[in-house]
């Protein structure tokens, strides 16, 4: 299983070739904090910002969940989306949330 670095960089490569700047929490001990607890990175391009969750493709639907009761929670809806990453086929699946 790939780590959270691996998949981070993978992640950062590929949405940099797209023209996304994007941001991550710095590491604070030995972990890296989620962005209002649902999302590692936070990518502007243009007026367009939105919010990304990396995970392991085998945890998508609970994070899709973890992010949605957030959502329902504090009446929001913010762009995201959850990137799972494939180590088997080496590419990321992508789920929609807003």
């Amino acid at each position: 299983m790939p780590k959270e670095a691996e998949i981070r960089k993978k992640a950062l490569k590929k949405l940099t070739n797209e023209g996304w700047i994007c941001w991550f929490s710095p590491k604070t001990r030995y972990h890296h904090t989620d962005i209002l607890g649902i999302a590692d990175l936070i990518c502007i391009k243009g007026k367009q910002i939105k919010f990304i969750q990396l995970t392991t493709i085998s945890n998508l639907s609970t994070r899709k969940r973890k992010i949605e009761k957030f959502f329902a929670k504090n009446k929001l809806k913010i762009p995201t989306k959850v990137w799972g990453y494939s180590k088997k086929k080496k590419e990321f699946k992508i789920i929609k949330i807003c």
